[in-house]
């Protein structure tokens, strides 16, 4: 009896997990966003067909992606992965009630989550170079208070301020790839827990809309070590001496099933982990943004701002009385913050070889103003051209703000804390 409940257990973990990979995929095997493309019409009819009969929503469900993995949509999908699993089993069960070694369905479910956990965190890794994930500060957001921050706009700021921490966790999820290879999937999958478990803490405690996957990728570390557990336990807590389970393949019968076996896998690694390194530091070894961050980068005080022959007559914008800060974040996007710190934002075309600008205010997207800019300060910054029609001369003077002027140090004499 027992041997039947275990059979029927991991033949519903199974199917759950592996419904669980092509519905949640995340880019993880991205070549299944292809496949799973044309999937889509059928996904949306069965979480809207759920939603309706078995939930009895009267609110319509959004399927739109907005960046959120926790929307009602995806819980609802969850749902339905879990009763298609559930459904399945029943009829694997009912065909193929004599089949009883579980253990080789287990098998390649642990090879279907250590590739899904592995490539999952290798792309997390790839996110954390070059501003992927975690941008440093930007302008605009060095220039909200505390207060006025989102909880998840609080933690992404603190992770994205340091590059040096966020190395430290490309490294960290790394160490995922570690899960690809039959023989470190144990320290793969402990380094994996600690990994996945920060991850989703994170995710929790400051609000940040991918608690479903996170959650999954821990869970899913467990079934992982899960062969390994009792014996780790005996190697940490009791000094003894102990064998970690292998994760031994299966025979095969013919030297082809070995060979497709092998070459599957080392495509995969090549597709879906070494590709996506590989456009990642190419990326970062052909950008050339980094000027701009010497040279306009950051945020000025306006010291003096002079229309030329008049002030326009519609100043809509409130130029003359309201502007009090220009920010360049990137070479496409300004802020100007009025004195009571409301904020507008702006399109910018800037030109650094020709030092000349190109402004569009969101609010007027078909107004543009050609600007050119000269620096006879290192920490000053001179505008002129035309603004609304008339000629404009706007003085700056960069504003320094503490979070990046303070850098690190071996000794410090007393806490600096602000």
């Amino acid at each position: 009896m027992t041997k039947t409940l275990n059979l029927i257990a991991i033949r519903c973990l199974f199917l759950f997990f592996i419904l669980f990979v092509l519905f949640f995929n995340n880019g993880a095997f991205n070549f299944l966003d292809i496949v799973m493309h044309y999937f889509v019409p059928l996904q949306k009819a069965m979480v809207f067909w759920v939603g309706e009969h078995i939930l009895h929503r009267t609110e319509p469900i959004d399927p739109q992606f907005n960046g959120s993995g926790d929307t009602s949509y995806f819980y609802v999908l969850l749902l339905v992965v879990l009763l298609l699993s559930i459904l399945g089993t029943i009829i694997w069960s009912a065909i193929d009630y004599k089949w009883s070694n579980h253990k080789r369905l287990f098998y390649w479910l642990v090879v279907v989550l250590r590739y899904y956990v592995g490539f999952m965190l290798i792309h997390y890794a790839v996110a954390k170079l070059h501003n992927g994930q975690f941008p440093s500060p930007s302008v605009g957001g060095m220039s909200t208070t505390y207060g006025d921050s989102s909880p998840m706009g609080l933690a992404w700021r603190f992770m994205g301020y340091s590059d040096g921490y966020k190395h430290f966790m490309f490294v960290a999820e790394m160490m995922g790839a570690l899960l690809l290879f039959r023989k470190t999937t144990t320290i793969g999958a402990f380094l994996s827990l600690m990994t996945c478990l920060n991850i989703m803490l994170i995710n929790y405690f400051f609000d940040v809309p991918v608690k479903m996957l996170s959650t999954a990728l821990v869970v899913m570390c467990l079934i992982i070590l899960s062969p390994n557990i009792v014996r780790l336990f005996r190697f940490f807590f009791m000094g003894m001496t102990v064998g970690l389970d292998q994760f031994n393949p299966p025979s095969f019968n013919a030297n082809w099933q070995r060979v497709t076996v092998v070459l599957v896998k080392y495509v995969a690694i090549v597709f879906c982990a070494l590709i996506p390194l590989g456009a990642k530091f190419y990326t970062i070894a052909t950008d050339d943004k980094g000027d701009l961050k010497k040279s306009l980068y950051g945020a000025y005080r306006i010291s003096k701002l002079t229309w030329t022959e008049g002030t326009p007559a519609i100043d809509s914008l409130y130029v003359s009385k309201g502007w009090n800060v220009i920010g360049f974040d990137s070479y496409d996007r300004a802020i100007i913050k009025y004195g009571d710190n409301e904020t507008i934002y702006a399109k910018s075309e800037i030109q650094l070889a020709t030092k000349s600008m190109k402004f569009s205010f969101w609010e007027k997207p078909d107004s543009i103003y050609n600007l050119t800019y000269e620096s006879p300060k290192k920490d000053s910054l001179v505008l002129k051209g035309i603004l609304l029609g008339k000629p404009v001369v706007i003085s700056l003077k960069r504003k320094e703000f503490e979070l990046t002027k303070r850098k690190f140090r071996w000794v410090n004499e007393y806490p600096y804390n602000r």
